[in-house]
């Protein structure tokens, strides 16, 4: 399962400077990674930057994040919007009851048979 977190925990918002995807066309775009909780993540283009991105073809912005999906899960940088640092962990789900029980306590030294004295514990 997905989260995003930083130093001190999780976070439910970080972003990805689109630099990294499109060197000069995306340069100062950032990229939201948004957690949507049990382990999903979305990613958009920031609202402010649609005036500038709508220049370019939806296949073209897909296109972008998709990669934008890739360098995410990639463990690229992110910051989240006040500027820390910011990655993507997998967090282990839940651990449910064992079904095991504990095994009975090892038999005492007189329990050996002959022949196997040497496994006694000194």
């Amino acid at each position: 399962m997905k989260r995003l977190v930083t130093v001190t925990g999780p976070v439910t918002a970080a972003q990805l400077n689109g630099y990294l995807i499109e060197e000069r066309l995306l340069d100062h775009i950032m990229i939201q990674v948004i957690d949507k909780g049990g382990g999903n993540l979305d990613i958009a283009f920031q609202e402010r930057d649609q005036r500038y991105l709508s220049q370019f073809s939806a296949a073209q912005l897909a296109d972008w994040l998709q990669e934008a999906i890739l360098h995410v899960e990639a463990a690229c940088p992110l910051e989240t919007p006040d500027g820390k640092a910011a990655w993507v962990a997998d967090v282990a789900p839940p651990r449910t009851g064992s079904s095991l029980r504990a095994m009975r306590p090892a038999r005492q030294e007189h329990d050996l048979p002959a022949g196997l004295e040497f496994l006694r514990r000194t």
